[in-house]
């Protein structure tokens, strides 16, 4: 469990995120203000997140997240061609990264254009569940705290 809660880490100084933030919020894009560059910023939710192509962001707060059409999903996507239960994001500790599987949906997983069945996912790349268009984005921040062993 320590090695997924570095993946959640926040950026030294940042203040903890609202109680209600649970992974597939929905999060606005970020206003500009003049002035509060830094302050913003410091504000910004760090980690994992998936960015459809209408701009509209899920922050992933925990792992395993759940992508499909049904509401019981932590991320529903309101598309026909993605199935009721798509995909599940989750962390592999075999290979100690980020992945993705396919749940048996009717129209695949695709990786920047590729099928997969189950892949390992990082900055900048493209999912396609269906029509449906995210972009995986990880800003690379590990929380540097190290719990007891």
């Amino acid at each position: 469990m320590d090695r997924i809660g570095k993946i959640f880490g926040r950026k030294p100084g940042q203040t903890e995120p609202h109680e209600e933030s649970k992974a597939g919020q929905v999060i606005p894009p970020a206003e500009t203000n003049p002035g509060s560059g830094d302050q913003e910023k410091s504000q910004e939710l760090f980690g994992l997140k998936l960015v459809l192509e209408t701009g509209q962001e899920f922050a992933l707060t925990t792992l395993p997240v759940t992508i499909g059409r049904a509401e019981t999903n932590q991320i529903v996507l309101n598309n026909d061609t993605v199935s009721s239960s798509h995909a599940l994001i989750y962390f592999d500790e075999l290979v100690q990264e980020v992945c993705i599987l396919d749940q048996d949906s009717l129209n695949g997983v695709f990786i920047d254009h590729f099928p997969t069945r189950r892949n390992i996912l990082s900055d900048g790349v493209k999912i396609n569940l269906g029509d449906a268009e995210l972009t995986f984005r990880d800003t690379g921040y590990i929380h540097s705290h190290q719990g007891p062993n």
